[in-house]
Parts: structure tokens; C-alpha cells; sequence
């Protein structure tokens, strides 16, 4: 049974191994979660600057997730998904995450799939890395 598996089931040990894969990998996160209905581990605490590589979404991918949720600690997240080219991320970062005085959800560039109106509104607003202080 792979990890996930015994993961969603509620193993204890399969926890341990999953942040034994992760530490094994250096990832540098604080915390971890899943989720069983969108099939995703999350990982918390990560610095800024540091993004995922090929080897590392290979890895976890393998582990039986299809999704990488890497949460930074400047209120950005890198989104990976399995599949072609699976280990360039896009980020995002949420108003939730930033506060009650920010309205609108920021990228650091276009989201293939969102929908054009909400770049054209004002819901999504690209803020390119090099723009952010």
C-alpha cells in the first residue's frame, strides 16, 4: 500500500515516514499536512526564496500525491501539480493570508485555466517576485 495511502487511513507510522521522505529530501519546512479529498500534502514554514526541484516533486509525487502545496512564510504559495513539467510551480498568495486590508488574490504571473474576468476585474492582480518588497 503506497504511503498516502496508509497517510488518508489514519496510520501514525505512515506520518513519520512521510516527514522522514521530506527531511531526507532537505526540504526545509516546519509542519506538514494532507488532505484526502483533493489529494495533497502541504508543507509549511517554507522560506521565501525556496521553490521545489524536479528531484523533490519526483520523490513526492511517488509517495502517491498529486498535489504539492509549499506554503512560505512571506504569504506566498507554490501550487505543483503531477504531470508534465510538474515542478514549475505557480505562486499565489491569498488575501486571507495577508490580512484584512488586502481584497484581492495576487500571482506572480497569468494562471492558465483561471478565468480571464478575474484578471480584468481586479480579483487577481499580477504582482511579478521582482515588484514585491
Amino acid at each position: 500500500m503506497r504511503l498516502v495511502e496508509r497517510l488518508f487511513r489514519g496510520n501514525k507510522k505512515a506520518a513519520a515516514e512521510l516527514e522522514s521522505v521530506l527531511k531526507s529530501l532537505l526540504i526545509p519546512f516546519e509542519t506538514i499536512g494532507w488532505d484526502h479529498y483533493d489529494n495533497s500534502v502541504e508543507l509549511y514554514g517554507l522560506p521565501p526564496e525556496f521553490r521545489l526541484s524536479e528531484v523533490q516533486c519526483d520523490r513526492i509525487f511517488k509517495c502517491g500525491f498529486g498535489t504539492i502545496f509549499a506554503n512560505h512564510t512571506d504569504k506566498w504559495e507554490t501550487h505543483y501539480h503531477s504531470g508534465k513539467n510538474h515542478a514549475i510551480g505557480w505562486r499565489v498568495s491569498y488575501p486571507h493570508k495577508r490580512g484584512p486590508e488586502a481584497k484581492c488574490i495576487w500571482v506572480e504571473k497569468l494562471i492558465d485555466g483561471w478565468p480571464k474576468e478575474w484578471f480584468e476585474t481586479g480579483y487577481v492582480i499580477i504582482v511579478p517576485q521582482k515588484e514585491r518588497s
